[in-house]
């Protein structure tokens, strides 16, 4: 696993001769791999990017896209749904190294809070914010997964009731895999 690991990285760095790689493919189209399958995350994922600006060494683009989390098993509510919007921007500095910002906008359910018994529901705003790095994938330089890690959290335009001390922040990770078009 290793050597595939640094030989795709190699390539990718031997390759890449600037930020965005693709300057006539501006579009993307971007799904989740890992979150959907993880117990309590099951987060589904899709989103567009379009480049804004490429130079030689930096590029930014917009990102739009929608995640659902259709009821899932909670720690602070029996069973948690949600139906979000996401508007971000990724700037990239180095070859695929860049940060992410963004916001998640939209609408929650919490069925039978664990400690009051209460349902919960109402419109949600959540922040996000990552760094990663885009790995290109083979000779067409189209395809490509992102690594990210990061932390999503609420504004406050999210209750689910009572928490017993839990954090209404978290750290997580997002792979990314992706086309240009």
């Amino acid at each position: 696993m290793l050597p595939l690991i640094l030989l795709l990285v190699n390539q990718t760095f031997a390759q890449e001769k600037n930020a965005n790689n693709a300057p006539d493919r501006k579009w993307g189209l971007e799904v989740e791999l890992l979150q959907p399958f993880i117990p309590t995350i099951e987060i589904y994922q899709i989103q567009v990017t379009r480049t804004l600006f490429s130079t030689d060494t930096r590029s930014g683009a917009l990102v739009l896209g929608a995640y659902v989390r259709p009821n899932v098993a909670h720690d602070v509510v029996e069973e948690i749904d949600e139906h979000m919007f996401y508007v971000g921007y990724r700037h990239f500095f180095w070859k695929g190294l860049h940060a992410e910002a963004g916001m998640n906008t939209g609408y929650y359910w919490g069925r039978k809070n664990l400690v009051d018994g209460r349902d919960y529901e109402g419109p949600g705003m959540y922040y996000e914010t990552n760094i990663g790095y885009r790995l290109r994938l083979g000779k067409s330089r189209r395809l490509y997964v992102i690594p990210q890690f990061g932390f999503i959290g609420t504004t406050g335009l999210a209750d689910i009731g009572p928490r017993q001390g839990k954090p209404d922040n978290f750290l997580q990770g997002n792979l990314l895999a992706g086309i240009n078009f």
